[in-house]
Formats: C-alpha cells, structure tokens, sequence
C-alpha cells in the first residue's frame, strides 16, 4: 500500500464515493487469513464445497466494502459555532449530519483529530438529521476556529473501515480573561461606588433598576427572580419571572454617573493583563449597573449599559492588535460530502 497526503474535505466540495478512503480493519484481515486457509484447504483435498465456501465468504467481503463506502458518501455535512466564551474555559461547537437519501446511516464515528476523548457515535434515519456537539479548550483571546474532525464507520460487517477528514469551517470568538481579585471601578472624583446586588434584593430605582412586571418563566431566567406570588394564584402550574428595567434616573450618558474605561491608563501592567482587569471591569460595571464606556487605542465606545454594551466590549477587547487576515464574520456553509 502506497501511503499519500490526506485530501482534507474543505468548506463546499462534493464528496463522492472516490474522495471516501477504506482500508481493511483488524477483523478484516483475521478474515482474509481465514479465506486464504479455506482456499488452500479445498485445493488440497479438492472440496468443491469448499471452494463455494471461500467465494461466497470473499463476495460478502466485497459487498461490505461497498456498503461501507456508501455509509459515508453523500452526507451533507454544516457546522454551526456556540456562543462566546472566556478564555481558560471550553467552547462548544455544534456539527450537524445531514442525510438527503433514501437509506439510514448507521454507527458513523466522529473524532475530534489530536483528542483523546471518545468519538461520538451517530445513527441518521433517511431524510434525517443528527446533530454532535464537540468541545474545546479555549486557552487564549481572539478566534478559535474549530478543530479538524474524523468521520468512519465499518457498518455493517466491520471488516472494512471507511473515513475521512473534515475541517469545519466555523470558529468561536474567545474573551479575556477576567483578572480574579481585579480592584474596584476607577470611578470619577466625588462618585460613590454603587453596591453590588445580592441574590435576595435586585437593584432598585437607586441601584439601576426597578421592577417593570411580570412574564412567563424562560429556562435561564435566575431563581432568585420567581414571582412566587403568580406562581401560587395558579397553583403551580406555570411559572413566572420578574422582570426588571433600567430606571429613569439610572439612565445617565457621559456627563454624570459614568466611567470610560481606558487600555492607556493601565500602562504599569503587561498588554495581556492589561485586558484581563478591563474585562473584569467591564463585567463589574454591568453588575452594578454603573454605565461605561470603553477606549481601546482608536476605538472608543461611549458609555452604555446592556447586554449589547457589554459584547461590544468583550469583543474590542477580544480582537485587539490581532492580524486581520481573515474576514470579521464567517458564511454559514454546507459542507456537501
């Protein structure tokens, strides 16, 4: 056997049958040495019994090579990224098999190429689809692209092992590091420090919200947040959230009651930690619902509060002076294997 560079499957190719590699398994060649002593068995005593034994035994061989091939060929393959992560944490990644024939898939392995995890296992019904989430360490900023995967099977007799490789084209933006133990918010002169919230009291009119009503439970919603109340008037039989607002005096733009966050006034600290204690403050600030801004080099961003404000941040922080040789945002492909 003539060893060749492996032909990574890329972002939209059509994979046939001939792009699918198949090499015996170790019950394969247990096999054949089993056939080459059948058929040296019947020449010698001259077994016409043994004879169709031996072919009929390498004609099913054959047929599981075939299907093993066709266990594979034709798949759609989509990988779809998960949400932000910090570093020293795990992202997510969600790959997707598509089946658009007629026939089930069975047994199809994927393996995360480099991992020592076990590979996930996937059966995909006619039609039908199957989704396998992968994980992955994030150990620094910026972009994490998703690793290369290995996809096989060695249905339905297993003594052949059909595979390939495909490297999803998809990725995972990965936050500072939060500094643990970061100082208190550089706030202005003559400002006080707002009081972090505690579980039992949400924030108030003076602390930056208020409550605004009710509404069905959402999975996620913090337990601390249960209107117990509604949730008893129907027996428990739904539940449902409190729901809370930025008040009106919280509301605050740039010239009362906020801060501006600056890389430049932290020039005692390495760059990297530099943008660890500015992620710990800007998490801080969302707590406190103190509004911020951000100056990162030339890029400002005025002082907000929000879930908005507080990516925007995150992001800047996470794409600074990192090379730009790749497009900001990523298609959403099909991979047609």
């Amino acid at each position: 056997m003539r060893l060749r560079t492996i032909r990574w499957l890329p972002a939209r190719p059509w994979l046939g049958a001939q792009r699918v590699h198949i090499r015996p398994s170790r019950a394969g060649l247990a096999f054949a040495a089993l056939l080459l002593a059948l058929w040296i068995a019947a020449v010698n005593y001259r077994l016409g019994l043994g004879y169709a034994l031996t072919y009929f035994a390498a004609a099913c061989s054959i047929a599981d090579m075939l299907f093993a091939s066709r266990n594979l060929a034709g798949l759609a393959l989509a990988a779809t990224p998960g949400k932000p992560v910090f570093a020293a944490s795990h992202a997510t990644f969600t790959l997707r098999l598509i089946n658009r024939s007629t026939r089930p898939r069975h047994a199809i392995h994927v393996a995360v190429h480099g991992s020592t995890a076990a590979p996930g296992l996937a059966d995909i019904d006619a039609h039908g689809e199957t989704a396998i989430h992968i994980v992955v360490a994030a150990r620094q900023r910026g972009w994490l692209a998703a690793p290369s995967v290995r996809l096989s099977g060695s249905f339905p007799l297993g003594l052949f092992v059909a595979w390939c490789h495909w490297q999803p084209e998809a990725r995972v933006l990965v936050y500072p590091q939060p500094e643990h133990n970061a100082p208190s918010l550089p706030l202005p002169a003559g400002t006080e420090q707002p009081a972090k919230q505690t579980p039992q009291q949400p924030r108030t009119s003076d602390g930056a919200l208020e409550l605004a009503g009710v509404r069905a439970y959402q999975p996620g919603d913090p337990l601390r947040r249960l209107a117990w109340r509604q949730i008893a008037r129907h027996d428990g039989e739904h539940l449902f959230s409190k729901q809370f607002q930025l008040a009106a005096d919280a509301q605050v733009g740039t010239d009362r009651g906020s801060i501006v966050l600056e890389y430049a006034a932290l020039h005692m600290l390495a760059p990297e930690a530099r943008l660890s204690r500015l992620a710990a403050w800007v998490l801080q600030a969302e707590r406190t619902g103190l509004p911020y801004g951000l100056r990162l080099g030339k890029l400002t961003l005025a002082p907000a509060l929000g879930a908005s404000q507080r990516d925007a941040c995150l992001r800047a922080l996470a794409l600074h002076d990192l090379p730009r040789d790749f497009p900001q945002e990523l298609p959403q492909h099909e991979a047609m294997a």
